[in-house]
Formats: C-alpha cells, structure tokens, sequence
C-alpha cells in the first residue's frame, strides 16, 4: 500500500510540484488492493480563453499531474470518463485538441481506456473520434485482477441515433437496445468475477443529466447480480447514491477552476473482497465503496 506522504505529494507537472489534500476517506488497513486503476473524467480541454468556471488551457497542466500521481503508483490501467475536449468550431481544431489530450495520456505506463462524452463527439462523428484514440468500438469490456471493467456508450438519441456532428441535443442521452443486449449477454459471461461499470452520462437521476432510459440499463446491471458499482462523470459534481443495490458515484469534472487545486482526478482501488477504494486527488472526493 502506499505510504500517505507519497499519497499527498505530486510528483511532476508543467509548474513543479504542488502539494495534495489529505484524503477524506481511508481504505481497509488489513489489505492489500488486487488492482489500481486511474481514473478522471470531464478534461474539456480547448486551445482557447476561460470561460466561466472552465480552464480550458489549464487542463493539459492539471491532466500532466494526474498521469504522473498514476505512474507513481504503478496503476494497472486508467479510465476517463468522456468529454476529453470542448467544442471547437471545426473537425480540424477538434483532432487538434484530442490528439495533445490523447499524447499527455500515452505517458501512461499501463492500458488506456475512455468513454465517450457528449463533448467528445460535438463536432466530430464517433468513427472520428475512435480512429485519433485509435480503437475499434465505443462499448466494451476489460480486464482487472479479479475484476472485469465494463464500459458503456451513452452517447446515443432517444431514437438511436449517434451522437456527432453538432446534429443532436446534449440532454437527450439513450443506450440503444443493441447495447443492452450486449450488456446482458456481458454479464452472463465468465467466471462471473464483480463488475464495475463505466459510463459518461448518468445513470442514477431523473433529469437532463441522466440517460433516459437509465431504468431499462439499471434492470439489466441488478438482474446480473456481479455489478457492485457505476462510475460516472458528465454532471461536474461529485455525488453518491445506491440504488437496488448498486453503488452510483459521480465524479467532479477535471477542468473547473484554476490549477492546481481546482483540479479532480482519482485511484480506485480493488479489494479481494469485493470492496473498492476511490481515493481522490484535488477536488475529488475519496468513498469508501462497501463489497456488494
């Protein structure tokens, strides 16, 4: 396990080294975690001016921290959870901005995994996107010691249709009944090892955050009985809440307010009891998920 003075200290970034919050929630003391995996969500980077509570330049920066906290930690994989740019006025200053997000996250000495964000599509098609992060499909599977990672595509209309584009509305949100199908049949597969799934829009609300169909995919995850937890970004807070027995966390979006405090990136860790550990950096709050 790590010590807590390494766990509070940041190693390299573009400006040297910025101290890091204690972490509000302590994980089991007795054991050892099988698997680490870095995660973050909401980057929104953009080669443009602040706007509001967006830093848009700054994300490189705080994303640059985040790989090098992982590294340290020796994680085997990271996750972000969609919206890795902002929208840009054309397809050629998008790949721009997604490829210098992309070549920060390559620095990371482990597999890389993503979910796509609404953003991430603005003004791109989804084939785009997939051909600059170099992968085949927007849903998938993957592997943890001991556990297996599922990732879903929120990034759909109510009547199934792609996201991409500027041709559709950020608020209606849909996982298409093709993708539900797989889930399920994901879920009866192997050696019915816990799941831990992970998605862009939320699953756990009932407003224009939430997928609109977050019931039908909620049946399918509690029918299954291996799903233990959702992660889940899009909304810029961080919250919680269980629901049929499935603990719902959504984590605060990286790129709101200046670096370096007003940054948000996490590792979560996998216990042989089936517990998990968030423990969060900056403005990510640590949680302390029970074994399902």
């Amino acid at each position: 396990m790590l010590k807590e003075n390494v766990d509070r200290r940041i190693f390299l970034t573009q400006a040297g080294a910025w101290l890091l919050p204690a972490c509000a929630a302590q994980p089991p003391a007795a054991a050892e975690p099988v698997a680490r995996l870095g995660i973050v969500t909401d980057i929104h980077y953009a080669d443009r001016a602040t706007a509001g509570t967006r830093q848009y330049r700054d994300s490189i920066a705080k994303l640059t921290e985040a790989v090098a906290q992982w590294n340290s930690q020796q994680v085997d994989a990271v996750i972000q959870l969609g919206d890795f740019v902002d929208a840009s006025p054309t397809v050629e200053l998008e790949l721009a901005d997604l490829r210098r997000v992309v070549g920060v996250l390559r620095e990371v000495r482990a597999p890389r995994y993503f979910a796509i964000g609404n953003h991430c599509v603005f003004t791109l098609t989804k084939p785009q996107f997939l051909e600059a992060w170099g992968a085949e499909r927007s849903w998938y599977a993957f592997p943890l010691p001991g556990y297996r990672g599922i990732v879903l595509d929120s990034a759909f209309t109510s009547d199934g249709r792609p996201y991409g584009g500027r041709e559709f509305d950020w608020r209606d949100a849909f996982v298409p009944p093709e993708q539900l199908e797989w889930l399920a049949a994901e879920l009866r597969r192997g050696g019915g090892e816990p799941a831990v799934v992970f998605v862009h829009h939320r699953l756990d609300g009932d407003d224009h955050y939430t997928v609109r169909n977050a019931p039908a995919v909620r049946a399918v995850l509690e029918a299954s009985g291996r799903v233990i937890a959702v992660f889940q970004g899009h909304n810029h807070i961080n919250d919680y809440r269980m629901i049929g027995g499935i603990q719902y966390c959504t984590l605060k979006a990286m790129v709101d307010g200046p670096p370096p405090d007003s940054s948000a990136y996490g590792t979560l860790e996998f216990y042989p009891d089936r517990g998990l550990h968030l423990h969060g950096f900056r403005l990510l709050e640590s949680r302390r998920l029970a074994a399902g």
